[in-house]
């Protein structure tokens, strides 16, 4: 499930030409301390979506923004 999520904010982002930096936080125990630090929550599964420091939600919150047309808001673009 986590694997066809990625795929799936992946798809959303290129689709929209929006430049993005894919962190794979299964080999480094730090990067999923990190993320899970960012994400405010100790239990955060991938994908968490980050703008540099700015923590924008997870996957269900992306998909609702991109149904509510608000992605560039989500993203912290607008």
């Amino acid at each position: 499930q986590i694997k066809s999520q990625q795929s799936e904010v992946i798809r959303i982002l290129d689709g929209k030409n929006i430049k993005y930096e894919l962190v794979d936080i299964s080999q480094d125990n730090a990067l999923r301390e990190e993320m899970r630090a960012k994400a405010g929550n100790p239990k955060a599964i991938p994908p968490q979506i980050v703008n540099g420091d700015h923590y924008c939600g997870d996957y269900e919150l992306f998909v609702e923004a991109v149904e509510q047309n608000t992605l560039q808001e989500f993203l912290k673009l607008a």
